[in-house]
């Protein structure tokens, strides 16, 4: 009878457990709200554990580029992410409530004249800046308490939020190197990339590159899909001094076959750093994976965020062999 007691007692201690690691994954919510950023009310999202702790940094996630709804996408990043999770995003503004990018149903959705007129990397950066100052929870953070990462466009305005805002602890980014995006379709054309060498050439894009440095503020003309003012604000930005200047744990992946910016990009940033090893950088790149870090048989996205909680606890072995 005293060993069917104990093995019963057993059995309800691990159904415990169980049942509180199921319900620990099911409390994982994603909260919408709206915040006024510069006199205009912005749609923020909050994704998060229920059950809070102080365990780890706040996210302050920055998107890549596009019109779509990220707002309404972007906890499938965070699937393999361990509890506990706490997660801000400031949606960009003139996004159309369920667009999905460019294609929806196979009917052209055409980017917002708000979107557009706001589309720009210092208005995205200074956007993310007023959100850390005026959000609630945000605002009462201590220096060196929050963590940004940014996928792709998302990068740079991460990298500069760092550079701008003492309340950046750790920066991680994913799909963005060290070098100008100038400079990295001219990588593109010489290597024979596409669509970068059959549908354009070395040629095209330097007179392309004088066009947009003429007429940097026109709206209406555009380059591979972006107005001339957009890209006057990415084109010629130079993120290795950025990177140099930073004192925080940095951390950039990168897939080997990005199709969007050259693998070349990344591994200057880890030439760079390699030179200066009293700085906290590691540089993770995913063999014969895209530009979302991506292969057939793996979504190295995912693991790559899942990794970041151990990174932010200082653990020089946190990313996963890929």
């Amino acid at each position: 009878m005293k060993y069917l007691t104990l093995c019963i007692e057993k059995l309800f201690f691990v159904c415990s457990i169980f049942l509180i690691s199921n319900a620990a994954i099911a409390a994982r919510v994603l909260e919408e709200s709206s915040i006024s950023i510069n006199g205009e009310e912005r749609p923020y999202f909050h994704l998060h554990d229920s059950e809070s702790t102080n365990d780890g940094p706040i996210i302050l996630l920055v998107s890549g580029s596009g019109c779509d709804d990220f707002g309404a996408r972007f906890r499938v990043f965070f699937e393999q992410y361990r509890a506990p999770l706490n997660v801000y995003l400031l949606e960009k503004p003139g996004i159309k409530k369920g667009s999905i990018g460019l294609y929806q149903k196979s009917d052209l959705i055409q980017c917002s004249e708000k979107f557009n007129e706001a589309d720009q990397l210092d208005r995205r950066v200074s956007d993310n800046l007023v959100f850390l100052e005026k959000q609630e929870i945000l605002k009462a953070r201590a220096k060196r308490s929050i963590a940004v990462l940014g996928f792709s466009e998302g990068s740079p305005v991460a990298l500069l939020i760092a550079s701008k805002s003492e309340k950046i602890g750790w920066l991680a980014t994913g799909g963005s190197g060290g070098l100008k995006q100038s400079e990295e379709f001219l990588i593109f054309a010489d290597r024979g990339i596409p669509p970068y060498a059959t549908l354009y050439s070395r040629a095209y894009f330097l007179k392309m590159y004088d066009a947009v440095k003429r007429d940097r503020n026109n709206l209406k003309k555009e380059f591979l899909g972006h107005s001339y003012k957009y890209w006057a604000s990415h084109l010629f930005f130079d993120p290795l001094p950025i990177y140099a200047k930073l004192d925080i744990p940095i951390v950039v992946a990168m897939g080997e076959k990005d199709e969007s910016v050259p693998i070349e990009s990344g591994r200057v940033l880890q030439n760079y750093f390699r030179s200066h090893p009293e700085k906290n950088f590691q540089f993770i790149e995913f063999k014969n994976a895209n530009h979302s870090l991506q292969t057939p048989g793996k979504n190295g996205a995912q693991i790559f965020v899942a990794d970041l909680r151990s990174w932010f606890k200082g653990d020089p072995q946190a990313f996963s062999p890929n």
